[in-house]
């Protein structure tokens, strides 16, 4: 960013750059209604019932929804249950914990060694950042999201913009909306290269063949882009992306934390097929199918489905 502006109060301009990659689309048209006021915004799309804002389908749901799915993987005892039930509805869209580690314990009369257990456990099979609040891809009780990247049948992309126009009355402002403007062109073509990469590591994916996602590592994303591996992180924070397949978060196609939501379905219907299998045979198969994991982590979610195999019924299906 060669130009140098006397920016609004609170920012300076290398936090401006970061505030527009991070914010989704619908937040950053908030940002820029609140803090420039001579920045008019066209918000139609972003309305219910556009063709850019989408209703969620099951599978993009919220935090809780989908930690309860998870913990169900953990077999607990009927006394663990209600407090790691009580855990999970007392987290925020973030992943922090709204209470007090001493509370939990006095109400559910256990220890705080066995609280830090479960709470471990629960980190284990929830999302990146858990416990930590760097989560993201969910909301509480959200209903629409608005995607910032849809990719069409034909793999061909699409970043969604944000339309505005001036209506500054001075030489300064002015000045500043073409910043404003240099900033939204420099997030369109990071979001688009962040597309592109999904669509060449993830055409099976996309359309339907295979059922796991292959991941990009942010050190390559950045590598490629010339950014900082954080800026890159920050490029995928809270964004969704529209599909053939469906709505996912941007994080299922970056980073190198395992997407359960998919590989847990996965990894137990080899289980099923190869019951005697090693965890070595098991990280080949899973291998074959462009999934890159240790054998420690076979083991450990195979240990986590190992209760489930006992089971008739397919906890998988919704």
């Amino acid at each position: 960013m060669k130009l140098k502006l006397d920016l609004a109060r609170d920012f300076s301009s290398k936090e401006l750059f970061f505030k527009f990659v991070e914010l989704p689309v619908g937040q950053l048209a908030q940002f820029l209604q609140d803090f420039f006021p001579y920045v008019s915004l066209d918000l139609e799309d972003l309305e219910p019932g556009s063709p850019f804002v989408e209703r969620l389908v099951p599978g993009e749901r919220s935090l809780q929804e989908d930690l309860m799915d998870a913990i169900a993987l953990l077999r607990l005892d009927e006394r663990q249950e209600p407090v790691a039930e009580y855990i999970v509805y007392n987290l925020d869209e973030r992943g922090n914990l709204l209470v007090d580690k001493k509370e939990i314990c006095e109400k559910f009369s256990i220890s705080l060694e066995e609280l830090e257990k479960l709470l471990e456990a629960i980190k284990d099979v929830g999302p990146d950042g858990l416990f930590e609040g760097s989560v993201s891809g969910f909301g509480r009780g959200a209903t629409y999201v608005q995607p910032d990247v849809v990719i069409h049948e034909d793999l061909s992309v699409h970043v969604k913009e944000l339309a505005i126009s001036s209506v500054g009355n001075d030489k300064k402002q002015e000045k500043f909306f073409l910043y404003i403007v240099e900033l939204l062109q420099r997030r369109k073509e990071i979001m688009l290269c962040l597309a592109n990469m999904i669509v060449r590591k993830n055409v099976d994916f996309l359309l339907g063949k295979s059922v796991y996602p292959s991941k990009t590592k942010f050190v390559d994303a950045a590598e490629e882009l010339g950014l900082h591996v954080s800026t890159v992180s920050k490029a995928v924070s809270q964004k969704y992306v529209k599909t053939p397949s469906g709505i996912f978060p941007m994080h299922t196609f970056f980073g190198r934390n395992i997407e359960t939501k998919f590989f847990l379905p996965l990894l137990y219907g080899l289980l099923k097929e190869n019951p005697r299998a090693s965890d070595e045979k098991l990280r080949i198969l899973l291998q074959e199918r462009g999934i890159e994991v240790s054998r420690r982590t076979v083991n450990k979610y195979r240990n986590l489905l190992g209760g489930l195999l006992r089971e008739s019924s397919d906890v998988f299906k919704r």
